[in-house]
C-alpha cells in the first residue's frame, strides 16, 4: 500500500472520529459517543483475491482489569473500526488471519489512550501470499517474451496462466496436495537452468503456500555451444566425467554439472556445481571441440547414486548456454579404469608444490587427469569441517600431470597445504582416484 494511500486513510480516520462516523462501538457500555476514541486499522499487502478474505476477529481488553473492558468485534480488511473508550491502557488482539498471511510485529499490540485526547490509532500490517506463486527470470540473447505456466494435481482441472519473461503470477484457492508446475512454450534457443528444468513438483499443505522460480537463459543460435559427447561414472561417493563440446567461437567458459533423478531434479544436498575458468585452458580455448575433464567428491553414498543421471550444460564468454544433456550415471568399471603408474605431491621448499602423476589404461583409451590441492579447513573459506580446495586446472589436464603450483601468492602459505588428489579419467568416464597426504616426501 502506497504512503499516499496510508496518509489518506489516516486523515479519513481522524475526520471520522471527529464527526462520530464509521463503525463505532461503545466499549465501556456507557451510552453516547465521546472522545477519547480508539481506532483499529488493518493494512493488507496481498493480491486482490486475498484481500477479499475475512473478516478478522479483534479483541480489545483494558490491561489492568479494573474497568471491565473486554469486547470483541469482526471487521474485513477494508474496514476501520472506531470506538469510544475510557482513557487507559489496552491490549488489542487480531485472529482468524489466513494461514498464508503473516502479521508484522505480531498479532497482539498494547496501546495507551491518554485523557483529553481525540483518537488513538492501532495499526495491523498483514502480508499474504496465495497458495502458489510462480516467478520467472529470463536473460541472454533473443529472450523469450512469454511462457505458459500449467499447474496439474491429482484432483481438479489443470490451471494455466500466461507469464512474461520476468514476471510473477499467482494461483489462489489451491487446496492441499502435490502439483506439477510446468513452464511451457519455451523457445528453442532458451534453456531452463533452475533445478527441475521445465517441470517442478511441489507440495502445498493445508492453508500453506509455496513458490516456484524458473530461471531461463536464452542464446544466440549461431554462437551457441553444444555438447557432442558426455560420459561419466561414480565410485565411492565420487564422480569422474569427460565433456566434449563444440563452440563456433571457441570460447567455452564454464560448465554446470549435477546428479539428478533423471528428470532434471538434483539429488545432491547442495545442488549442482558451476565451474568456470576454462577460457585459457589449452584443451578448450580456440578449439573446434573442447575436451573438459572433471571430477567431484559428492558427499553421498554409492547406494544413493544407483539409477541416477548426470546432467550437464556449458556456456561461453557471451553467456550463451548449450542445451542440457542428461545421461545415465553408471558405476565405474574397475577392470577398464586407468591404472596408476606413479603419483607424488611434494613441497619444493616454501616456494611451490610439485605434482607428478601418470597412469596406463587397460583399453588404451586414457584421456587425462583432474588435479585438486588440499588446504587446511578455513584457509580459503569459512570452516566447514572439510579441507579447502584449489583446482590445478579447472578444465582438466590432457595426458598426465606434471604441475607446479606457486604458494604464498594468494592461495595460502606453503604450510597451509596438506595434500593433493588426482583423478585419472578414460574416454568412457571410468576413473581412478588417488590421494597423497604427505607433501614432505
Amino acid at each position: 500500500m502506497s504512503a499516499l494511500r496510508i496518509l489518506f486513510r489516516f486523515l479519513f480516520v481522524a475526520i471520522a472520529a471527529i464527526a462520530h462516523i464509521g463503525c463505532v462501538e461503545n466499549a465501556t457500555g456507557v451510552s453516547g459517543r465521546k472522545p477519547p476514541y480508539l481506532a483499529v486499522l488493518v493494512f493488507v499487502d496481498a493480491p486482490p483475491e486475498v484481500t477479499t478474505r475475512g473478516p478478522f476477529t479483534f479483541r480489545v481488553r483494558e490491561l489492568s482489569g479494573t474497568l471491565g473492558v473486554d469486547t470483541s468485534f469482526r471487521a474485513s480488511p477494508t474496514d476501520t473500526t472506531i470506538m469510544s473508550v475510557v482513557a487507559a491502557s489496552y491490549r488489542v488482539d487480531i485472529s482468524d488471519v489466513p494461514a498464508t498471511c503473516g502479521v508484522r510485529n505480531g498479532t497482539a499490540q498494547a496501546v495507551v489512550v491518554p485523557p483529553n485526547t481525540n483518537t488513538t490509532l492501532i495499526q495491523f500490517f498483514i502480508t499474504c501470499e496465495p497458495g502458489l506463486t510462480v516467478i520467472t527470470g529470463t536473460d541472454g540473447a533473443t529472450a523469450d517474451p512469454d511462457y505458459l505456466v500449467t499447474v496439474t494435481g491429482t484432483d481438479g482441472p489443470a490451471l494455466s496462466k500466461v507469464v512474461t519473461s520476468n514476471d510473477t503470477v499467482r494461483f489462489a484457492g489451491i487446496t492441499a496436495g502435490s502439483y506439477d508446475v510446468t513452464l511451457r512454450l519455451v523457445a528453442d534457443n532458451c534453456v531452463v537452468t533452475s533445478d527441475g528444468g521445465e517441470s517442478v513438483r511441489v507440495s502445498i499443505k493445508a492453508g500453506g503456500s509455496t513458490s516456484v522460480r524458473f530461471r531461463i537463459v536464452c542464446a544466440e543460435v549461431a554462437r551457441r555451444p553444444r555438447i557432442v559427447r558426455l560420459v561419466g561414472s561414480y565410485y565411492q561417493g565420487s564422480i569422474g566425467y569427460v565433456i566434449r563440446a563444440t563452440d563456433p567461437n571457441g570460447d567455452i567458459a564454464r560448465s554446470f554439472v549435477d546428479v539428478t533423478d533423471c528428470n532434471h531434479r538434483s539429488i545432491l544436498p547442495n545442488g549442482g556445481q558451476l565451474r568456470g575458468g576454462y577460457s585459457a585452458a589449452p584443451n578448450v580455448a580456440r578449439r573446434d571441440t573442447a575436451v573438459i575433464i572433471g571430477a567431484y567428491d559428492l558427499g553421498i553414498t554409492d547406494a544413493q547414486l544407483v539409477n541416477r543421471c548426470l546432467s550437464v550444460w556449458v556456456d561461453d564468454e557471451r553467456g550463451n548456454v548449450s542445451p542440457i544433456v542428461e545421461i545415465p550415471l553408471l558405476p565405474r568399471v574397475a577392470s577398464r579404469a586407468p591404472i596408476v603408474a606413479g603419483f607424488n605431491a611434494l613441497l619444493n621448499g616454501t616456494r611451490s608444490i610439485l605434482v607428478n602423476a601418470s597412469a596406463t589404461d587397460p583399453n588404451n583409451d586414457y584421456v587425462g587427469a583432474f588435479l585438486v590441492y588440499l588446504l587446511r579447513d578455513g584457509v580459503l573459506s569459512a570452516p566447514d569441517g572439510q579441507p579447502d580446495r584449489v583446482l590445478g586446472q579447472p578444465a582438466g589436464i590432457i595426458g598426465f600431470v606434471t604441475a607446479e603450483l606457486a604458494v604464498g601468492i594468494g592461495f595460502g602459505a606453503w604450510n597451509d597445504y596438506i595434500g593433493a588428489i588426482v583423478y585419472f579419467v578414460d574416454a568412457e568416464g571410468n576413473f581412478t582416484r588417488v590421494t597423497d597426504m604427505d607433501l614432505f616426501r
